[in-house]
């Protein structure tokens, strides 16, 4: 039996698409089984199953950018950021509605105390 051995695909820069072909009898050397193949140039040929999942993915990429409603999208963002706005200009006033609380509190708790004291009182 004769073993043969080949050498991979490279990537090479400079390839003008041509494949080189091996020689078709190749003489063992030395006297063992073994025949080593010179390698060829170029890529490795693109098999139907990769090019099917590349052609399937590459459509679904394509039918998910068309879908997106750009003019949607934005108005959905520019209403999020304007939320987002308003929720900081609450934040900004927050010192002064909890000084404003505190405030009624206090007042609220002396008209308590008052009330109180003259139920008892009585």
């Amino acid at each position: 039996m004769t073993q043969a051995t080949a050498e991979p695909y490279e990537e090479d820069p400079n390839w003008n698409g041509e494949v080189e072909d091996a020689p078709a009898n190749v003489e063992p050397q030395n006297g063992d089984d073994v025949v080593s193949i010179p390698k060829r140039r170029g890529r490795a040929p693109l098999q139907l199953p990769a090019a099917a999942k590349r052609y399937e993915k590459a459509k679904a990429a394509v039918a998910k950018l068309t879908a997106t409603d750009v003019t949607t999208e934005r108005e959905k963002v520019a209403a999020r950021i304007e939320r987002d706005r308003e929720r900081l200009a609450e934040l900004d006033s927050h010192d002064d509605q909890v000084n404003a609380a505190q405030e009624e509190l206090t007042q609220a708790e002396q008209e308590f105390n008052a009330a109180l004291a003259a139920v008892q009182g009585k």
